[in-house]
Order: C-alpha cells, then sequence, then structure tokens
C-alpha cells in the first residue's frame, strides 16, 4: 500500500484484506481524524494499533471481528466522538472503559450481542447523546430502566415500534421533572398561546416566501414577536436577524404539543415534536395575565438553546 502515511482528514477501507504491515503504516498517518472499515476482517490486536492515531474523532467498524477488547482500545482515544460499529461479536461490556469518557457523543451498536444489562452501561457514558441499538439483544423492559437518562435519544427500527418509543420518551420526560403537579387550565391556556404563535409564523412565512425580504415583512415580524413573545433582545435570532423557512413544512407547520410542565406558577415547558421526531421545548412565561413565549431549547444531549 502506498503512501499511508500520507493520509489525512478521513479514510476508508472497505473489502480489504489489510496485513499486519498495511495496519502499521495506516497508524503513522497522524493527521486522520476519521477512518472506516467495512468488511474487513480486522481484529482486536489491529484497532490496538489503529489507536495510536489519537487524533481520531469518528470510526467507523462494519462487519469486521472485533470483540469487546476492541472497546477498551477504542476507549483511550481522547477525542473519539462518533463510534459506528455493525456486525460484531461484542457483548457491549467493554463499554465500560468509556464511563468516564470526556467526549463521546455517538454511538452505533447494531447487530451485535448488546443486551439489557450491558445497555445500563452504556447510559453511565456521560456525553452519550445518540445510541442506535438496531438487531441487538433488548428488551422494551431494558430500555424503560435507562429512561432516568435524559439525554440519549434512542434510534431501534427493528426493535421497538414508535408507540414504545413514545412511551419511552415520556418516562424520560416524567423522570425529569422536578415539579410533578400542574395546574391544567394553565397548561392548556399556554398551549393556545403556542399554537396561536405556530399559526402566526407559518403565515408570516408563507407571505415571506411570496415577498422576499422587505421592510414591511421586518416590521410584521417584530410585531408579531412583541405579540406572542416575551419582549427581549434576540441577537442573531427572529425578529433582530431575519430569516424564513419554506414550505410545505415552513418552520412550526408540523409541530405537535406531546407534553407540557408546569415548572412554576408563572412558568411552563411546553414539548414539541417536528415532521422528523426532533424534540422541542418552548418556555412560556405568565406576564400581566398572559402566556408568551420566552424562548425555544432543542433536545441535543440535553437542552439547548436555539432560536425562534
Amino acid at each position: 500500500m502506498d503512501n499511508l502515511t500520507q493520509l489525512k482528514g478521513s479514510a476508508e477501507f472497505k473489502n480489504r484484506m489489510l496485513s499486519q504491515d498495511d495496519i502499521w503504516q495506516i497508524a503513522q498517518s497522524k493527521r486522520l481524524l476519521g477512518i472506516s472499515f467495512v468488511n474487513c476482517p480486522i481484529q482486536d490486536d489491529d484497532i490496538l494499533e489503529i489507536c495510536k492515531l489519537t487524533k481520531l474523532v469518528n470510526v467507523t467498524l462494519e462487519n469486521t471481528k472485533i470483540t469487546d477488547l476492541a472497546l477498551k482500545y477504542l476507549a483511550t482515544l481522547p477525542n473519539l466522538s462518533y463510534l459506528f460499529i455493525t456486525n460484531a461479536n461484542i457483548s457491549g461490556q467493554g463499554f465500560e472503559h468509556f464511563i468516564s469518557h470526556k467526549k463521546l457523543n455517538c454511538i452505533w451498536a447494531c447487530q451485535t450481542k448488546l443486551q439489557d444489562n450491558t445497555l445500563q452501561i452504556l447510559a453511565q457514558i456521560p456525553k452519550l447523546s445518540m445510541l442506535r441499538i438496531d438487531g441487538t439483544r433488548v428488551t422494551f423492559d431494558g430500555l424503560m430502566t435507562i429512561a432516568s437518562n435524559p439525554r440519549i435519544e434512542i434510534v431501534a427500527n427493528d426493535l421497538f415500534n414508535k408507540q414504545q418509543i413514545e412511551q419511552f420518551e415520556q418516562k424520560q420526560r416524567d423522570l425529569a421533572k422536578k415539579n410533578k403537579s400542574a395546574n391544567p387550565q394553565d397548561i392548556d391556556d399556554a398551549k393556545k398561546s403556542l399554537l396561536l404563535f405556530f399559526n402566526a409564523m407559518t403565515k408570516w412565512e408563507q407571505n415571506a416566501v411570496k415577498v422576499g425580504f422587505t421592510k414591511d415583512l421586518s416590521l410584521k415580524c417584530t410585531l408579531l414577536f412583541r405579540e406572542h413573545c416575551i419582549d427581549k433582545s434576540r441577537t442573531g435570532y427572529r425578529p433582530d436577524n431575519l430569516f424564513y423557512s419554506h414550505g410545505p413544512n415552513y418552520t412550526y407547520l408540523t409541530h405537535s404539543i406531546i407534553d407540557g410542565e408546569q415548572v412554576t406558577k408563572n412558568k411552563i415547558y411546553l414539548f414539541t415534536k417536528d415532521h422528523i421526531d426532533f424534540q422541542y421545548r418552548f418556555i412560556l412565561i405568565k406576564k400581566d395575565g398572559q402566556w408568551k413565549i420566552d424562548e425555544v431549547q432543542s433536545l441535543d444531549g440535553g437542552w439547548k438553546k436555539v432560536g425562534l
């Protein structure tokens, strides 16, 4: 293999038999940030050598010969954020070596021997926010036992139906609620206010698509926010920085309210999902007898502020 020491950025090896010398040469490519082995029968010792590439951020291992021992080696990569494993003889026990890892954010453990007890280990990884577990031995009861971790989003297409995933997400929200009681009328009034905002924003965007950016469009957006939202600076977001989404979905047309939490007498969280199942949390404040929107957050390893 030629010029392997010159590899940088990312590299993919597919349908290859790699010798020990090949692996050694790959491990000299110190600039690599991503590496992928697909249908390559590499083993644990090969992973140990590859882990000399300490800058690696993402690693893909599809249809290889690795075991849980490889996970121990991979956990030594300080910058590893994305780990995609498919069709491997691993139980998941090796993920215990990631319990103190500071960056691992996304894991695929598909077509593996992962089961309920090893799922518990993954739930302890501090930065983990996305977990895909297609083709594993995890049961629905086992999944529900990790609902106390509010950060993890689960993808498991062949294991659980949509209703089961929604039940899991609801339990996550319920366990995360600090205030378990709520005034039903307040929740209902807050929902009506949020839906009015969604409707007004959709109509504004539909008009924006027709007329483009104009002074009148900007003024209407400002007035819309003044009516429905808490009055405060929103640097980088609407209405201070003008932008609009196009149809057919626009920004809020497909949002549905799935839950509510009354944090205090005058503060409510309303949770929504859009057409691609992204989750959002709208914060509403009661001011002068009216529920107004303060801000919105998206679920991404925790609730993170995004713009209205």
